[in-house]
């Protein structure tokens, strides 16, 4: 029999909250928060996802599960109401008395965490690390410098990391003739302007990541980077399904389940162009 609170101490070694960055803190989100209420829950079976979105509710609900587990939360800021799709979400995680925990950007910084799942997905070399300072004053690895490919350009570097990935539209903004020097990787949209300054002074001329806001996408640009960005959601994927395997073989009595996100967008070629 494994308890929420057994789970709870366990995710809390695997994300460290002194690696917390951005605020993204792993916590009981919805359920028990006391040790004693956590030790007094049953879980028998796990739901892990990138983002508690309305399927993946659906989902945990329909599967009977105890516990679902996301990268992101519900609610990344304090709210005073709830309404519309979060209100649906929160009723029917109540209603089935499955608990949330959000991992948190421990994980995403962590030894075999996001980060180095996604350059074992990208099959990339990891040659060391890419740190920033966490919220609690600690030295966190926000990304890894990897060795490219046996690539020459960012052209084949693209389509390199597309076949990987299975991806049918990566966004690329940069000079695709530029020779493929050290790359960062970053899973999910953590890239700021101040990693990218970093990057430049370390002639890291390549970042992969998730996604990036339009101002720091302009700045890497002017900075001569070149960005490849693949879907945030997409890049954390692969960590929380080698988390899904180390919760299986750790505590074999549960049932743990996975469940991929889904692309949001699509690359769409506009009708006229083939009418002209």
């Amino acid at each position: 029999m494994t308890t929420l609170l057994q789970l709870v101490k366990r995710f809390q070694e695997l994300s460290p909250r002194e690696m917390t960055i951005q605020g993204l803190e792993s916590r009981v989100e919805i359920g028990p928060q006391t040790d004693t209420d956590q030790t007094n829950t049953t879980v028998n079976r796990m739901l892990i996802a990138t983002y508690p979105s309305a399927r993946v509710v659906t989902k945990a609900s329909q599967d009977k599960s105890n516990l679902l587990l996301t990268y992101r939360p519900l609610f990344p800021y304090a709210v005073d109401r709830l309404s519309g799709l979060d209100l649906v979400r929160v009723r029917l995680l109540a209603k089935n008395y499955i608990s949330t925990y959000v991992l948190g950007s421990g994980w995403l910084c962590a030894r075999d965490g996001l980060n180095d799942a996604l350059i074992e997905a990208l099959g990339l070399e990891k040659i060391g690390d890419f740190s920033t300072e966490s919220d609690y004053g600690h030295i966190a690895a926000i990304g890894r410098v990897c060795k490219p490919p046996g690539v020459k350009n960012h052209s084949g570097f693209v389509n390199y990391i597309a076949s990987k990935l299975n991806l049918n539209m990566v966004m690329f903004a940069g000079d695709l003739d530029d020779e493929v020097g050290d790359v960062l990787v970053s899973a999910g949209n953590h890239i700021d302007m101040p990693e990218i300054i970093n990057a430049r002074k370390q002639d890291i001329n390549t970042l992969v990541t998730g996604e990036l806001s339009p101002e720091i996408r302009l700045l890497a640009k002017e900075e001569g980077m070149n960005t490849l960005e693949l879907g945030a959601f997409m890049t954390e994927d692969p960590g929380m399904k080698r988390l899904r395997d180390i919760v299986s073989l750790e505590f074999p009595d549960l049932k743990v389940d996975f469940i991929e996100a889904i692309p949001l967008a699509q690359g769409l070629k506009p009708y006229k162009s083939e009418m002209a």
